[in-house]
């Protein structure tokens, strides 16, 4: 694990950085989604 971490960090780290928010847009957005979808069930049975 720890020489797999270390070959090429420089670039993986630029890139890391990306995928990283990238990541954290996806599940945030999915998050709002399930959110929403979940008000809306609370909401719809009042």
């Amino acid at each position: 694990m720890k020489d797999c971490c270390k070959t090429g960090n420089e670039k993986d780290h630029k890139k890391g950085g990306f995928k990283k928010w990238f990541n954290y847009i996806i599940y945030g957005i999915i998050a709002i989604i399930v959110a929403v979808a979940l008000w809306l069930q609370l909401t719809e049975n009042k």
